[in-house]
């Protein structure tokens, strides 16, 4: 196997013991032993690609926000006849695949993953796809207006994915309708035909 290969296959293999780690155990919990131990590797391993526990959580966020754009990416030719079902589409979407991929969910508690720095990046991607998408019910909304609804939409997504995680499932999956409905409903105000 070519070295690039296994470079590759030892960085999916390190990224795959953080996030069982992150789940069994939350990230507080979680150390770089544990991670190279986890999967199979020496400690100078992980950190010859990883310098700090904060980049792999980085490293797992860019890999999840780049799924959910790509996800983005396929809706463009099937979106919703209204803002407000967007909204509502779209926190569904979100939090469906951050409990397929709960690790996202643990680093969205963490502190240290608000998003700052290189989290603040990963977001701003996301906020553009989410924003391109957007411009199909906004074009009568200036571009500067339609960058701030899609970034505080992402923030009330990030709100969703949080409250997902508790650990009452009806309260979770209560407030997981309220911010369809909130999300949906900020859309429809800003976005709808009546607005402007």
């Amino acid at each position: 196997m070519p070295a690039q290969e296994r470079g590759e296959r030892r960085v999916a293999d390190l990224l795959a013991a953080a996030e069982e780690l992150l789940i069994a155990e939350g990230y507080e919990a979680t150390t770089m032993s544990a991670i190279a131990q986890r999967a199979g590797a020496s400690i100078g391993s992980l950190y010859q690609f990883f310098p700090n526990k904060e980049s792999i959580g980085n490293a797992l966020l860019a890999k999840y926000l780049e799924e959910l754009t790509n996800r983005l990416e396929r809706w463009k030719s099937d979106l919703p006849a209204a803002p407000r079902e967007f909204g509502r589409e779209l926190v569904a979407m979100v939090v469906d695949y951050m409990a397929d991929n709960p690790a996202g969910g643990v680093l969205a508690e963490t502190p240290a993953f608000v998003p700052v720095s290189h989290g603040m990046r990963n977001l701003e991607r996301f906020a553009a796809s989410v924003r391109d998408l957007l411009s199909a019910y906004g074009a009568h909304v200036k571009p500067a207006e339609l960058g701030s609804i899609s970034f505080a939409a992402c923030f009330m997504i990030r709100a969703a994915v949080q409250g997902s995680r508790m650990s009452d499932r009806r309260k979770a999956a209560a407030l997981r309708r309220e911010l369809q409905e909130a999300l949906g409903g900020y859309l429809d105000l800003r976005l709808g035909s009546t607005s402007g």
